[in-house]
């Protein structure tokens, strides 16, 4: 029964209260910058967000802040920690390389909650956001000019000119960016476009579809 009592005193010194105190604020301040990254994710997200996937940033930001108290200054507990979670396997294949970012955004937030420097992390969420924001806002500029990165794969034997026509026809200007050959021989060209008129890239896609020496289009906001 001492030791139960001793064990509750040392729960309720004042140095522990602090320590669960300090902990809490963390786990908060984790929460809501976690939530400000999963909405900017939401807000500039081309299509409709995974509701899972911006839930797991929050998730991450909140867990990697404990994980980063839990090591604190041992160097013993950061190897002792890579190595219980190298067991670990992530079968989920991320497509785009945008999702990677907002992962890692997620981590350095935690980290710099759960490490002490909050001021750090509080600065970098807000920093970076804006700029995420910004970006999507001059990409929307972009589409709005008519700017879009145009994909065609060429079958083999075709004139490299097949398309010339219709470029002529529907863009204000546009340049080539790469050129490939695949083992089957097919040419894959890529290309920025600009449109005269925005509102028919739908038709323009559709022209050169219907050339049979064209097996694919592909067009992407810019």
């Amino acid at each position: 029964m001492t030791e139960l009592q001793e064990v509750w005193q040392q729960i309720l010194a004042p140095s522990s209260l602090l320590s669960v105190f300090s902990i809490l604020l963390r786990l908060l301040l984790a929460f809501l910058l976690g939530s400000v990254v999963a909405t900017v994710y939401r807000w500039t997200h081309r299509s409709i967000a995974n509701k899972s996937f911006t839930d797991t940033l929050v998730l991450l930001c909140m867990l990697i802040a404990i994980v980063m108290v839990v090591i604190g200054d041992s160097v013993a507990r950061a190897f002792s920690l890579v190595g219980a979670l190298s067991i670990i396997r992530f079968r989920t294949v991320v497509q785009d390389p945008r999702d990677i970012a907002f992962v890692f955004f997620a981590l350095a937030v935690g980290m710099g909650i759960g490490a002490g420097n909050q001021l750090t992390a509080i600065v970098g969420t807000f920093v970076i956001s804006l700029i995420v924001m910004g970006i999507t806002y001059f990409r929307g500029i972009a589409v709005k000019r008519g700017e879009f990165i145009l994909e065609l794969t060429i079958l083999p034997g075709a004139e490299d000119s097949i398309y010339q026509p219709i470029f002529s026809q529907m863009l204000s200007t546009y340049r080539q960016t790469s050129q490939a050959i695949s083992k089957s021989g097919n040419m894959k060209l890529e290309f920025y476009v600009r449109l005269e008129d925005p509102v028919l890239w739908t038709k323009f896609a559709q022209q050169l579809r219907q050339q049979e020496q064209i097996s694919s289009v592909s067009i992407t906001e810019k």
